[in-house]
């Protein structure tokens, strides 16, 4: 499917909501503000808007690619909305960008790599059992989450510098 994928606009508001809710409802991901300059939309041909995906920091130079809906499955929406996520927080400086999923295939996929701790394990525990500053703010977000208990999601991370990546 041929679409363009831009920065989302107060426009965009609404039809991102629509996008998101039927995700929100299926469990597929968690509920969140919709913020337009958090988000990335991928729109087709007709402007209808058939994908998006929000970029949200967390702490030490390290930024979550969360709420990823792509409604053209299999077609590269959503391989497109990472990739443009990804030149994103490269040019906003970021060092690495981080998933949360129960898809993490997908992620491997586009170039990210599983790492040993996701942050609700550390909320869960709530031992400091690494040094990572980001990966303990998002536990102390996970901490809130009503879904904690039953959270299974892989944390990915891709590093955006090349020599990190090297080491990845």
């Amino acid at each position: 499917m041929r679409c363009v994928v831009r920065s989302a606009s107060p426009v965009d508001l609404a039809p991102i909501a629509a996008l998101l809710a039927p995700e929100i409802a299926a469990g597929n991901v968690l509920p969140r503000a919709v913020k337009a300059e958090e988000f990335l939309v991928a729109e087709a041909e007709d402007g209808a808007l058939v994908g998006c995906v929000a970029l949200a920091p967390w702490a030490g130079g390290v930024v979550e690619l969360g709420a990823l809906v792509a409604g053209a499955k299999g077609q590269g929406v959503g391989a497109a909305l990472v990739r443009a996520a990804l030149s994103r927080a490269e040019a906003e400086g970021y060092s690495a960008v981080v998933a949360l999923t129960g898809a993490p295939g997908f992620f491997e996929r586009q170039g990210f790599t599983p790492q040993a701790v996701a942050p609700h394990q550390l909320a869960r525990s709530r031992r400091r059992v690494t040094r990572d500053e980001a990966l303990h703010y998002k536990a102390k977000v996970c901490a809130a989450c009503p879904r904690l208990g039953g959270c299974a999601q892989t944390l990915l991370a891709f590093p955006l510098h090349a020599e990190l990546r090297a080491c990845a």
